[in-house]
């Protein structure tokens, strides 16, 4: 009798896992006949007794699952918060992330590849899986948010930068659970348009799909989360007054399962993420904001979200 192959890698994950206790895991899954790959960051404190959350990370568009490890720098956070941090590769460096658009890997089923993933996780590890995360840049933050979509059963919160509702999703999006939201966005961003539209540099809506403004994608998650209108505004700090940024903070509290639903708007900012690198020239993808580190304040938003019952 042939052992199936998803049999043999998950046996060889199970026996690499009792070996290699923390530090990163390379791990492939087939899923739909498709070799699926992973990076796994295991905190250096994980014992495999406790409950650990799981965050996961999804590059742009172009990107890869190490390329936005190095940028992100979520593992060294893990390892001091210790949670988990999972990097999923894209096939061919794009995600199906529910946009319409001749450009777009739409026939591809990824929303199933995580599912899956998430399932391999916790039956190797000892995931929380009330206290799944998911974040990403770009066509990762397009993908978060079809991931609440399509899998409010098994994500609590998302932290999507740089990303916003397709407009062919807007009329109906609703989740089956309500999902707590931080959007970070910047008004200069010239491939995620912050008041929406076209999806990169050219106005070609056929291309690369369509997105709504980010504070129509707020009001949205505000009645889908059936959120009384109590939001709080704060003046985030100008840690850096050399960056031509401003980041200001809208909490809407008061939502159905104690969800948040939260806006950082950035000024000036542009298609990057806030406390890294500035990974391409402010001509092409605009500036980063360095006034807050995306990826702390994303991990905060996130250990702050409480279990649904």
């Amino acid at each position: 009798m042939k052992i199936p192959n998803v049999f043999i890698l998950w046996l060889i994950s199970l026996i690499f896992t009792a070996i290699c206790i923390s530090g990163n895991v390379e791990g492939k899954i087939v899923v739909d006949g498709i070799e699926r790959e992973y990076i796994l960051h295991i905190p250096k404190n994980y014992e495999g007794t406790a409950l650990t959350p799981l965050v996961m990370v999804f590059h742009g568009g172009g990107g890869t699952a190490s390329q936005i490890q190095g940028h992100t720098k979520f593992d060294k956070l893990s390892d001091k918060e210790n949670f988990m941090v999972v990097y999923p590769n894209a096939v061919d460096k794009n995600w199906n992330d529910g946009r319409i658009g001749d450009k777009l890997p739409m026939d591809r089923d990824d929303v199933k590849f995580i599912s899956v993933l998430i399932d391999t996780l916790s039956a190797l590890y000892k995931i929380d899986t009330k206290r799944v995360f998911s974040t990403g840049i770009s066509n990762g933050a397009f993908f978060s948010i079809y991931l609440a979509y399509k899998l409010s059963t098994k994500i609590l919160a998302i932290a999507p930068v740089c990303g916003s509702i397709p407009e062919n999703l807007s009329k109906d999006f609703k989740t089956e659970y309500p999902v707590s939201l931080l959007l970070i966005n910047g008004t200069k961003d010239p491939l995620v348009k912050y008041d929406g539209g076209a999806v990169g540099f050219k106005d070609d809506e056929s291309g690369r799909g369509t997105s709504i403004a980010a504070e129509w994608t707020i009001k949205i998650w505000q009645k889908n989360n059936d959120c009384q209108q109590s939001t709080k505004i704060e003046e985030m700090n100008d840690e850096d007054g050399d960056d031509d940024c401003k980041a200001t903070k809208y909490t809407t509290y008061r939502c159905k399962d104690n969800t948040e639903v939260v806006l950082i708007k950035i000024t000036g900012g542009g298609h990057t993420w806030p406390g890294a690198s500035q990974y391409l020239p402010k001509i092409i993808v605009g500036r980063v904001c360095n006034d807050f580190n995306a990826t702390e304040v994303i991990w905060d938003f996130f250990k702050s979200r409480t279990n649904r019952e």
